[in-house]
């Protein structure tokens, strides 16, 4: 699971920001892209279930070799914001990281993906 956090309360600015890291994801080779749906919308909606702000779900296939590559446009579309935050969910492990490029940051996500590789 990936849940964006753009760092501010407006709804419609996080819903655009993560319409253009949808749209980036979209060129890996994924086998899916979904909306966290969270049970039924609000009363007076269009929709048949609401989904969570900011929340998708990818498969990334059998080996899960796209992790790396999956990594690396979260974190290139964090630095080229330098806001808010993405947290990448697998199972019960997770890591949340930021637009900041430190050397711990970088040290953990590397441990998780290695975590996860294969």
């Amino acid at each position: 699971m990936l849940v964006l956090d753009t760092g501010d309360a407006d709804e419609e600015h996080a819903e655009e920001q993560l319409q253009y890291l949808i749209a980036e994801l979209s060129e890996l080779d994924l086998d899916s892209i979904d909306r966290v749906t969270q049970g039924p919308p609000p009363p007076g909606s269009r929709s048949t279930e609401a989904v969570q702000l900011g929340a998708l779900i990818l498969a990334l296939g059998g080996s899960g070799a796209l992790l790396p590559a999956l990594a690396a446009v979260v974190q290139d579309w964090l630095n080229r914001r330098r806001s808010g935050s993405v947290r990448l969910k697998i199972g019960e492990d997770e890591i949340e990281p930021t637009g900041a490029s430190d050397e711990v940051q970088r040290r953990a996500l590397e441990a998780f993906l290695r975590h996860h590789g294969d």
